[in-house]
């Protein structure tokens, strides 16, 4: 026919192709956002760390217990000589009590942070290996291909990271693990 090579075929990205060709199916991006969401909340902040005014109460507390004790002291040495004495060293012992138990613990909230990651460092940064070859590999066959490693940071822990990868504005979730346990990964 003489119009066939008029309309040129639709070709896929590069990305797309390169998962096309050799059978992959990604991590579905609504499954990443839907892990995202979850472990955020699993991970999110402590009661102390969300009513900070409480907490400064809490701390002002053992204070106002002493401004008291000292003030009843005349009174309660009547009751008991050694009274006044020994609610200033219940109220002194609170506070160490309180942090020493764990308590009054503060725990910030979790965030998500991405980073560029070369190939070659996927190991060191623990990706399970079976996410990591298979990370090598497409990479090696989709030229501009560059890879994301995501992880959810709560102050300095590192937890529940995936890796991606993306090529323009395409993103293709490779795999998903926590502490080398995979949860998901391209088939």
């Amino acid at each position: 026919m003489p119009f066939d090579t008029a309309i040129p075929a639709p070709r896929l990205s590069p990305l797309a192709e390169a998962l096309a060709v050799r059978g992959i199916v990604p991590v579905e991006a609504a499954a990443l956002a839907a892990h995202k969401r979850a472990q955020v909340e699993r991970f999110g902040p402590n009661f102390w760390y969300r009513h900070q005014g409480l907490l400064l109460l809490g701390l002002l507390l053992p204070f106002v217990g002493m401004a008291a004790t000292s003030g009843l002291a005349q009174g309660l040495r009547d009751v008991a000589p050694s009274l006044p004495a020994a609610l200033s060293f219940a109220w002194l012992s609170l506070l160490p009590l309180l942090f020493a138990t764990g308590l009054l613990r503060l725990r910030a909230g979790s965030h998500w942070e991405e980073r560029w990651v070369p190939a070659a460092a996927l190991s060191r940064l623990g990706v399970p290996e079976p996410i990591a070859a298979l990370a090598r590999s497409l990479q090696s066959e989709v030229p501009g291909g560059a890879l994301i490693l995501g992880e959810l940071v709560q102050e300095r822990a590192v937890l529940d990271p995936y890796l991606l990868l993306v090529r323009g504005g395409e993103r293709v979730c490779l795999g998903i693990w926590d502490s080398g346990r995979i949860l998901a990964r391209a088939t």
